[in-house]
């Protein structure tokens, strides 16, 4: 993974024109809190999505095929493995 981008929001909350041209093919996308609300849009950028399974509980949100779900440990190794991590 060269970048993971951690999205708290709904994609209605950003430029997708912007995001488009800064999330490569081969970056990580988490969404995290309300985010999770968006994943169906977000796979315009990604065909797998990392949800944090904390916060789609939360919100009832059913995990997507394709998506992963992932706990706060999984979370915190992904942000270690990752050479950069923006969040938005």
């Amino acid at each position: 993974m060269s970048t993971l981008h951690i999205f708290a929001k709904p994609l209605s909350h950003y430029c997708t024109n912007t995001l488009a041209n800064l999330i490569a093919a081969e970056d990580t996308i988490l969404l995290v809190s309300d985010a999770c609300y968006s994943s169906t849009q977000f796979k315009q950028f990604s065909s797998a999505l990392y949800l944090l399974n904390e916060d789609a509980t939360a919100r009832n949100i059913s995990i997507s095929l394709g998506d992963i779900a992932i706990d706060y440990t999984q979370f915190v190794k992904m942000t270690l493995n990752t050479k950069n991590t923006i969040t938005w």
